[in-house]
Parts: structure tokens; sequence; C-alpha cells
């Protein structure tokens, strides 16, 4: 059994938490909204009002957080992780998409404090957390990504080691840039087929049958094609921005190009501008309708 304080309680924090638990490690959870975890209690989750309180004697920390800003809030701030009274030795793990320069600079801080520091985004949404189906893209020493293999069967089924530390995050980022240009694609193809009056469950499929098709675009042409779309919400808009945003900075910062990743950031721009960025990302389809003077169907 392993001794871990987890930060964050979204969908994702949830799900990987309820694994942890099940696979007999004790979960001690920090949530910024305390009443957003409580139900995880009853499946044996104590809660911690701090990230500190959390992080206190655990064996493993780690986030699962939205953004730079509440990463650096929750490990650096004046009632974060840093500041707590840390097993020495413990591991902490980044597992939230954030930032590479982010990255870079908590691994500093983590190991002046003497802990083994891992990025290990995650890949997979929330029903492959909820089945323990996630990928986990980890950075850092080999013998530190060893040591928690164990501990990661309980959330995932597949632990690749990317190379040295901020290695995970990197890789992470390339890939949500590259998904979520095959999600706005998807969504121009789908609408520019409605527009040419072909009908959208035939377009669905022959995009979802031939050389076009991945995962993203035949999970999302079906939700344009039916016009039914995910609840609860697992991939707004904006979430989509903010990826891609700092995928394209750390493209850019390499000498690589991202004219596909600076087009996405625009089109799903597109969606805060008209008031839809906390949708569904599959909802891009309604905001090119709207852009083109098209109506909005009712939804399934």
């Amino acid at each position: 059994m392993t001794n871990i304080a987890f930060l964050g309680a979204g969908l994702m924090g949830s799900a990987m938490i309820r694994n942890y638990l099940k696979a007999g490690h004790q979960v001690t959870v920090y949530n910024r909204t305390l009443e957003k975890a409580r139900p995880l209690t009853a499946f044996g989750a104590r809660l911690a009002e701090t990230p500190a309180q959390a992080a206190a004697g655990a064996d493993l920390i780690v986030s699962s957080l939205t953004n730079d800003v509440a990463s650096r809030e929750c490990w650096a701030g004046p009632l974060g992780v840093l500041g707590a009274a840390l097993k020495p030795g413990a591991y902490a793990v980044e597992a939230s998409t954030v930032s590479i320069d982010w990255v870079r600079e908590l691994a500093a801080l983590a190991h002046a404090r003497g802990l083994h520091f891992l990025d290990c985004p995650v890949a997979g949404r929330p029903d492959a957390a909820e089945a323990a189906k996630l990928k986990i893209f980890a950075g850092g020493a080999a013998e530190d990504v060893d040591a928690l293999r164990p501990v990661f069967a309980a959330i995932g089924t597949e632990v690749e080691h990317l190379g040295p530390v901020g290695s995970g995050i990197t890789f992470k980022l390339i890939y949500n840039v590259m998904g979520a240009v095959q999600v706005a694609a998807t969504a121009e193809g789908m609408f520019a087929c409605e527009a040419a009056g072909i009908d959208l469950q035939v377009a669905a499929r022959c995009f979802s049958t031939g050389n076009t098709n991945s995962g993203h675009v035949i999970r999302h042409s079906r939700y344009m094609a039916e016009n039914r779309h995910e609840n609860p919400i697992q991939f707004s808009g904006k979430m989509r921005i903010k990826d891609v945003e700092y995928g394209v900075q750390l493209i850019e910062a390499c000498g690589a190009q991202s004219v596909l990743g600076h087009a996405t950031i625009d089109l799903f721009g597109q969606m805060v501008e008209h008031g839809m960025g906390d949708l569904n990302d599959s909802e891009l389809i309604d905001t090119l309708r709207v852009v083109a003077g098209r109506p909005i169907p009712p939804k399934a």
C-alpha cells in the first residue's frame, strides 16, 4: 500500500483517485472546492484542507490540475506542497497538462526539497480514466519511473518512458496539439458537408471508415452527426485552447513550426468569441454554423 496525496478532484482526478483506492492505496485528497471532493470519502479517501496538509508524510504526491496557475498554487503557494513536512525521498508527480517552463521550474523546486520528481501527464478521457485504461507519458529518471510502475498500474495500461524530466509533458503537449487539430478539422469537414447538402450521418460514417479516420474523428463526427454531445462536458473549447497554446509555445521554442496549431487556436477562439467556450469541443461545429449564419439544430 502506498500513501498517496492527490491534488485535484475533477473528472479525471476523481476517476484516478477511485482506482488508486480500489487497488488498496491510501489516498488523501485536496481540491480547491472541498465539497466537490467529499463524495470520494465514500470510497475511502481522506480530505485535506490544504495541499500541504495532504502531502505531509505521503509516499507519493500527484497533481491533476487545470493549468500552470492552479499547479503553481498547489505546489509552491503559501499553503502548497513544498512548504509541507515532506517524507524524505518521497515521489512528486505532475500529471497535469501544463507548460514545459513550469514543469522545469517545479522539478528544480521539488529536487531542492529532496523529492524524486517526474512529469507524467496522462492520455485518455474521463471514461478511460474510469476504466483504468489511461496511457502515462513519463519524464524522469528511469529508476524513478520503474519504481512507480506498480502504482501506475492502478490507473493505466501503458507507461511510456519518454526520457528525462520534461520529456513527458513535451510529448503530451505535441500529442494534444495533434488531437486538437483533428477535432478542428472534423468540425470544418462536417460543417462543409452540411453546407454542401451531404447527410451528416453518411459523412460521419465515411470519415470514420476511410483513411481520414482516427479516434478523434470517429468520436467527434458521430457526436456532430447526431447533434448529441457529452454530458457532463469532458473537454471544453477553452481547455483545447489552453493545451494548444502551451503546445505551440513549446513547439516553436524547439525551432519547429506549428502552423496548424495556430489555426486550431484561431478556430476554437471563435467558440470563446461567441460565448461557447465552456461547451464540448465537439460543439465547435455549432460555432461554425453561427459564423456562417446558419441555424443550430435542436440537441438530440
